[in-house]
């Protein structure tokens, strides 16, 4: 990356990089940053204390979701509108778009922060009051998060070796959690969040500013605060729902299996969502293209799947491969392990099916149509919720993957009666604020 300078919005944009490498460096920093929370977990498995891992697994698999929260969708509307950006509005954009998107962000802390503090004193056990004690500076952080700024210049591969310090420093808090036995845990992981999140966010602006693009002084204005709260809204209430469900499956499992099983549960769902992970960054990487190719696009379905061909590839082979390491792990391990690899094996296969779902998704996101995505979404949601429900109380395990696969095939049929069978306005006339 060159140094900052005064030159054109093209000449500051030099340092993007390709998608293969975007996804290359996504790949390898989630595998650094949730490799150490896995390392970790493994450890805790070793030692039998599955107690403090499905805690520890709640927990943060919730903080994920405030934070997810906090970022209101602007991560994708600030890529979107980036990268359409004509040349010489570049920095202007970067910079209105930012200060808009943080506006909607603070207000969304404030909103995440009441609910988890009313949860905290009135259900809460005492390892969520530390924990949540020691997390909540983490979402005022995160409201300043430079993801989308980032993957609409083509840097997303940056922006995610970005994201690793949170990861890291909860892994190591877990290992002295699990050393030194105390009530206060909670507050020493919850910390460890926010410390790795701050870190993030000071890394993401330093990137900025190495290439030409910190967004300097705050200039916003309401009406981009609006159209940005209105549009990531849609984008957060398209994603909601596969991660309010996988939640949900927590509590399901909680309640109908008990604490040790869910805490192996979490430990085995892990390298599923890993694998799932890998392929939204292959996707990631390529939004910015994927953005220009639909933009004109007849068949914008078909076009999105050649350009995201590598993550549909990928997907094909990480499920069929996951599937076959665990029934084998199944088989031929004893112990916790064999529950652990039994989860992988059915959660797999969603693994195939998500993939395909996510980038129906994404074609239309690329589009700008958020709220059809929205629609969908919380439609399968509220399909998955009572499928999760019922047949995780029949089933147990093979019952909550079957209503997973359930969900991502009615976002799919949705989404292609609904969403690809009109025409939408020209591009520049749904980025405009």
């Amino acid at each position: 990356m060159t140094a900052p300078h005064r030159g054109s919005d093209s000449e500051r944009t030099s340092a993007s990089l390709s998608a293969s490498v975007n996804a290359g460096l996504l790949i390898a920093s989630f595998f650094l940053g949730q490799g150490s929370i896995f390392a970790a977990q493994s450890w805790l498995v070793t030692r039998g204390s599955l107690d403090l891992l499905a805690q520890f697994g709640a927990h943060f698999s919730f903080l994920i979701l405030a934070l997810m929260v906090v970022d209101w969708g602007t991560a994708v509307v600030l890529a979107r509108r980036i990268s359409l950006a004509v040349e010489g509005e570049l920095r202007d954009e970067v910079r209105r778009s930012y200060w808009s998107a943080c506006g909607v962000r603070l207000c969304a802390v404030v909103a995440v922060a009441i609910v988890c503090t009313v949860y905290a004193w009135s259900w809460g056990d005492v390892f969520s009051r530390w924990y949540l004690l020691g997390a909540a500076p983490a979402l005022a952080f995160w409201s300043f998060n430079a993801t989308g700024i980032l993957d609409g210049v083509k840097l997303s591969g940056v922006s995610g070796l970005t994201a690793m310090p949170a990861y890291v420093a909860s892994a190591v808090a877990l290992v002295l959690s699990d050393a030194f036995v105390s009530q206060s845990n909670g507050l020493l992981l919850g910390f460890a969040a926010s410390f790795g999140y701050a870190v993030s966010v000071t890394a993401q602006m330093a990137v900025l500013y190495r290439v030409g693009l910190f967004p300097s002084a705050p200039l916003g204005d309401r009406q981009r605060s609006r159209s940005m709260a209105r549009e990531g809204a849609a984008v957060l209430f398209s994603m909601l729902p596969g991660q309010a469900s996988f939640r949900f499956q927590i509590v399901i499992c909680a309640l109908v299996l008990g604490p040790a099983v869910t805490g192996l549960f979490l430990y085995g769902r892990q390298v599923a969502v890993a694998a799932s992970q890998v392929l939204e960054f292959c996707r990631r990487a390529s939004f910015a293209a994927l953005v220009v190719d639909v933009r004109h696009s007849e068949t914008p379905v078909a076009t999105a799947f050649r350009t995201q061909r590598t993550a549909t590839v990928l997907a094909l082979g990480l499920s069929s491969g996951l599937l076959v390491a665990g029934v084998c792990g199944t088989f031929l391990l004893d112990g916790p392990l064999t529950q652990a690899c039994h989860v992988l094996a059915l959660f797999s296969i969603g693994i195939l099916s998500g993939s395909l779902s996510q980038t129906v998704v994404q074609t239309a996101q690329a589009r700008g149509d958020y709220r059809a995505v929205a629609i969908a979404a919380n439609a399968a949601m509220a399909v998955g919720l009572g499928a999760t429900a019922l047949f995780g109380a029949l089933f147990h395990l093979p019952g909550l993957a079957a209503s997973e696969v359930l969900t991502h095939v009615v976002v799919v049929l949705l989404l292609v009666l609904t969403a690809f069978r009109q025409t939408l306005p020209p591009a520049r006339s749904r980025v405009a604020a």
